[in-house]
């Protein structure tokens, strides 16, 4: 096991609103859970900017030396067409009978090709990947704890959550009981459900009518989970009543996370996780494809959901010459917390930003790993170090990014030392840079040799005429010129 990095790390916690010093339960392992995909459709490249900034965090813990277990669900029932109000068909199902297919056929395909989408990505995979079908008992036996702890209730085949009985509800989200019957944000909204106390309430069992695939038998009767009991069931499993870190789009802040806080720390009685991360939007605009195909709407900066209709695929990228490294690049441009538009423009420029590190890498010769110095010079240091810092900063990638383009291109690093320290670092980034191949050098003519020569003689007169003039001598002859401190160095 690797040795732990003295470096703090500090990372936006959503649950005090403050960036903290991160201090893991354990010392040297690190759990994590991240709600994963629905898979009733293609996951679509704003739900993957959620699991990248998750894939940078495990990245980055990892190359502090920290044991990391990461788990990442599949949900594959239980969630509505409208949770807020939880009304609607059940994903799958629905798709399901618009299809004409089964219920489990869909999840399977769909779960398949978000996971080729991640590898695309370079998203490492999960050490874990539950699937909320396979854990119906661990939901029931939690459901079962609430009700017997009188934070649930039963009521005509369905199971409700009693969020009166929970005092710290709305800790995470600031949606409390008296917020919520005021008018805020979520199940006010709605009509009361005839068999619910409260409009607040939410399912932890639902019924499940004949016409549905999915439906399990129960206590309470024949159905189907809650979407959230899903996650406080296998992340209670698989980490314990309490672990150190739980990442999910900005989206799932109310009420999912908050419900899965009162269902876990009501069975518990423990306050489940430490630290909530949770990435912002991925916006679109200036592209042919706007919301409801709208192409002369005003608005650039529209989500992107379904239900806007301006969803792109990671297969849409490919369609169109992007690579699927691009857009991780493009990711990279902008901190996790903050809304990033996806125009033509920006995801042109990440693409020849790529491009042109991957040139930069492939001007450098390897170094075999017997021949490689035990410690960095004191450039790459530095570098390595304003490297590391920011990453431990709340995952400061745009800043990591300019780093790792400046230790490409400087002249004050020996080559083998450059690509070394940028290989370093993309095992944090993940732009798969260990794949880009180092030019083979170029053989250089008696002539040429003779150029670069009289050049450094020139240039040790400082005669910088004369060096000037056999500059353009060389570029006349193909070779990019740059001045190193051992001498002239042709490209």
């Amino acid at each position: 096991m690797a040795k732990v990095s003295t470096k703090p790390i500090y990372l936006y916690n959503t649950l005090t609103r403050n960036k903290e010093l991160f201090e893991p339960f354990n010392p040297s392992r690190v759990g994590i859970y991240s709600c994963g995909p629905t898979v009733y459709k293609d996951i679509h490249i704003g739900n993957f900017r959620t699991f990248i900034m998750t894939d940078w965090l495990r990245r980055t813990l990892e190359y502090n030396g920290y044991d990391v277990f990461l788990v990442r669900n599949i949900t594959d029932v239980g969630h509505l067409q409208n949770d807020t109000e939880e009304s609607g068909e059940d994903k799958i199902e629905h798709e399901a009978r618009r299809t004409g297919r089964s219920a489990y056929d869909i999840a399977a395909y769909y779960t398949a090709q978000y996971e080729r989408d991640a590898a695309e990505l370079n998203i490492l995979p999960p050490h874990l990947a539950p699937k909320a079908t396979e854990h119906i008992t661990e939901m029931q036996e939690m459901t079962a704890k609430l009700i017997e702890r009188g934070l649930a209730y039963v009521s005509d085949g369905n199971v409700y959550y009693d969020v009166s009985r929970f005092p710290q509800y709305g800790v995470l989200s600031g949606n409390t009981v008296e917020n919520l019957r005021s008018g805020g944000h979520g199940r006010t909204q709605m009509e009361v459900a005839e068999d619910k106390d409260a409009p607040e309430d939410f399912a932890l069992w639902k019924y499940g009518d004949k016409a549905r695939q999915m439906n399990w038998p129960s206590p309470w009767g024949e159905g189907f989970p809650g979407w959230h009991i899903e996650c406080s069931a296998m992340a209670t499993k698989y980490l314990g009543e309490q672990f150190d870190i739980h990442t999910g789009g900005l989206d799932l802040v109310f009420p999912h996370h908050e419900d899965e806080i009162a269902q876990s720390e009501g069975a518990s009685g423990k306050s489940p996780v430490r630290y909530w991360l949770h990435g912002e939007f991925l916006v679109i605009g200036n592209r042919k494809m706007k919301a409801n195909g709208e192409t002369d709407s005003e608005d650039d900066s529209i989500k992107m959901s379904r239900s806007k209709g301006n969803v792109l695929l990671v297969d849409t990228l490919k369609a169109e010459g992007i690579d699927p490294m691009a857009y991780r690049y493009l990711l990279l441009t902008a901190h996790y917390r903050s809304k990033l538009n996806f125009t033509d423009e920006s995801i042109g420029a990440a693409q020849n930003g790529l491009k042109n590190l991957r040139d930069d890498l492939a001007e450098l010769p390897v170094t075999p790993p017997s021949e490689a110095p035990a410690e960095w010079s004191e450039e790459a240091a530095r570098l390595h170090n304003a490297f590391h810092e920011a990453i431990n900063d709340d995952l400061d990638m745009p800043t990591a990014l300019s780093i790792t383009r400046e230790a490409a291109r400087t002249s004050k690093i020996e080559p083998a030392e450059r690509r070394r320290l940028v290989l370093d670092f993309d095992r944090v980034l993940g732009l798969r840079l260990d794949q880009v191949e180092a030019k083979k050098p170029r053989t250089l003519s008696e002539e040429a040799l003779s150029l670069v020569r009289q050049r450094d003689e020139a240039r040790t007169a400082r005669n910088w005429k004369l060096s000037d003039q056999l500059r353009e001598q060389l570029k006349a002859m193909g070779f990019e010129v740059r001045d190193t401190p051992k001498g002239t160095e042709l490209v």
